[in-house]
């Protein structure tokens, strides 16, 4: 796993932290994280993303969230969204454990 410069770990619960920082503009995505294991043919990136759903005309507030994000050869498996870095952590972890088990 690699962590990005961007990164804060004493901003793992709030993903606000990383737009009132500047680091993340909004209705953009920046990747904290990118992990692979090529022996399965995995890659997973996690990050932190903006929403403006008024910028569209549509109801809700801005708002940040954290993202996992994981690929198996060129295809997306799944892209998710969490409260916490840790709760992201988690999910790839189980992820990558499954893979692992069935061999890919």
């Amino acid at each position: 796993m690699r962590w990005s410069p961007s990164y804060q770990p004493a901003w793992d619960a709030a993903p606000d932290a990383y737009v009132e920082a500047g680091v993340v503009a909004p209705e953009r995505t920046r990747r904290l994280l990118r992990a692979d294991d090529p022996r399965l043919g995995m890659k997973a990136y996690i990050g932190v993303r903006h929403s403006d759903p008024s910028r569209y005309g549509l109801p809700g507030e801005a708002h940040a969230s954290f993202f996992l994000s994981v690929l198996l050869g060129k295809r997306t498996l799944y892209l998710h969204t969490h409260p916490t870095i840790p709760a992201a952590l988690d999910e790839l972890r189980r992820t990558h454990a499954r893979l692992a088990a069935r061999g890919g």
